[in-house]
């Protein structure tokens, strides 16, 4: 099995191979920082699936016995920097030659082709929505002051405006009203971390539209993509807030495709990872890019509003504080805005943002498994 590693000891013979036994070697190079470690394993194709064992010095093997290589590489100082498993010689070789070389700088900013024209709506604005109600006041019972949490819901009822819904309501990538989808309307009782009390506004199947239901459901609060409880002006009549001198001229830099420039404006800092992204290359050493990916941050990023960044994520921070006992430290989390397509794992990655230890709002790809969402309406143009 060592021919293996005498194979690459031909191919860079400028690389030091020390075998630490008949399975495990460390390789290294004068000028790169780190070490490689390779270790071969025999994956045994068996009855009910496969198996694996180290390799030994004189083990035979069988014909269904597949040699593969794990491979992990570190930096000068020992951290970990990535590890896959290779049967491929020629894969081994890539990842040494990739091992070797500089990655290629992130760009500088974030430029973008500015937006296309959006897809017409499909629906006829002559008709006029329809929204049920099934309310049940009694879940507000539990409630701290309950007579006048329920006061409140009667209110926000009043205050529904179904036109107002139906003009903020997501669309699907056809351009209709988005179909089986959840917004929350208001949130009551303390700020919690725990479900509490919310009104919901859910949509019918598509046949159904343009056609709601009302109802009220314990929910975590900041577990819903579309979180309008701080947002009336989406669902009442209530006008949007007025437009400042910064996001006059961050909307125009956006609509020249400038997203780097329009975050430098509202002081976002842009990180590494969506840099390169957004301009199609690996946001991961020796992780080849989903196809998918770029255009889906770029799809994002068209719709970014950089100047509420700033004020959504003080938000959470603020309800962060007020529902644990031990506030958390700025730049202690995070929030995804969304989870990028095609993953199976329980970590994804996706598009994020958070405080860092200043306060200042940063964006940039994030690993995570929470289901705790950015709202929408704190980070994407939706006016």
């Amino acid at each position: 099995m060592n021919s293996l590693i005498t194979q690459l000891s031909q191919q860079f013979p400028d690389f030091r191979i020390d075998h630490k036994d008949a399975a495990r070697a460390l390789i290294t190079k004068a000028g790169v920082d780190g070490v490689m470690e390779v270790e071969i394993m025999i994956h045994h194709q068996a009855p009910g699936g496969f198996s694996a064992t180290r390799y030994e010095e004189g083990m035979d093997l069988g014909a269904g016995d597949l040699p593969h290589a794990w491979v992990t590489l570190r930096d000068g100082e020992r951290n970990f920097i990535h590890h896959e498993v290779t049967c491929a010689p020629s894969r081994l070789q890539q990842l040494i030659t990739e091992w070797c070389e500089e990655p290629e700088p992130a760009p500088a900013t974030i430029r973008l082709k500015p937006a296309p024209a959006a897809i017409a709506d499909s629906w006829d604005p002559a008709t006029q929505p329809i929204i049920k109600q099934d309310i049940d006041p009694a879940m507000l019972g539990g409630l701290p002051d309950a007579s006048a949490v329920a006061k409140q819901l009667q209110t926000d009822l009043a205050n529904l405006d179904p036109m107002r819904v139906l003009q903020s309501w997501p669309r699907d990538e056809r351009g209709r009203l988005a179909a089986r989808t959840t917004a929350i309307l208001a949130a009551y009782g303390p700020a919690t971390r725990k479900r509490q009390p919310c009104l919901l506004i859910r949509s019918a199947m598509q046949s159904k539209m343009p056609g709601w239901e009302l109802l009220l459901s314990q929910e975590f609060l900041y577990n819903q993509r579309h979180q309008w409880s701080d947002s009336p002006w989406l669902w009442t009549a209530q006008p949007a807030p007025p437009t400042s001198r910064l996001e006059q001229q961050a909307r125009k830099l956006m609509s020249q495709g400038k997203v780097g420039e329009a975050c430098d404006l509202c002081g976002v800092q842009l990180g590494e990872k969506v840099r390169r992204l957004s301009a199609g290359m690996s946001f991961q050493r020796f992780e080849p890019v989903n196809e998918a990916w770029p255009d889906e941050l770029r799809m994002a990023l068209r719709q970014l509003a950089p100047w509420r960044l700033s004020t959504g994520l003080q938000g959470i921070q603020q309800h962060l504080v007020q529902s644990n006992r031990k506030p958390p430290k700025l730049g202690s989390w995070e929030r995804k805005l969304f989870w990028f397509s095609g993953q199976r794992s329980q970590v994804r990655w996706g598009l994020g943002a958070g405080l860092d230890a200043q306060g200042s709002p940063w964006l940039d790809l994030i690993a995570t498994a929470s289901n705790e969402h950015l709202p929408e309406p704190d980070w994407k143009n939706l006016v």
